[in-house]
């Protein structure tokens, strides 16, 4: 059984540079092992990805996804909202939702966060009533 052209020419470029013993090596894993552990060990693993966030500022994203604006409006209606349901003064200025959720950590908890940006969206979409968009 000889090889075609093509693979010779395809193993002198991938092993060309090779010992006869490190080829027999090489060759006797090949034989003894499964491609997919082959290619775990010869190909670069796969970065791992990063974490998509934090779980909060994606629920409030989905939350208030109703009101149209950018994310600074939202979160600017969103401790807004929360200052006057708690009744406490916030002198916050957020950047955007996950800047408003930093800060408002520090005086309240994830639920109530959540709670308050629910309640938000239902005020407002009792004030304003359409079905296209809250804002």
């Amino acid at each position: 059984m000889s090889l075609k052209p093509a693979d010779a020419k395809l193993l002198r470029a991938a092993l060309g540079r090779r010992t006869r013993t490190e080829l027999k090596r090489i060759f006797a894993l090949a034989r003894t092992n499964t491609d997919r552990a082959l290619f775990a060990a010869a190909l670069p693993q796969k970065k791992k990805r990063k974490p998509k966030g934090d779980p909060l500022v994606r629920e409030l994203e989905q939350t208030l996804k109703p009101i149209l604006g950018p994310a600074q409006e939202k979160a600017d209606l969103l401790i807004e909202h929360i200052a006057k349901k708690y009744k406490r003064k916030l002198a916050y200025q957020p950047k955007g939702l996950a800047d408003a959720t930093r800060q408002l950590r520090t005086k309240f908890s994830d639920d109530q966060i959540s709670a308050g940006a629910k309640s938000l969206v239902t005020q407002l979409s009792k004030l304003y009533g359409g079905s296209d968009g809250v804002v």
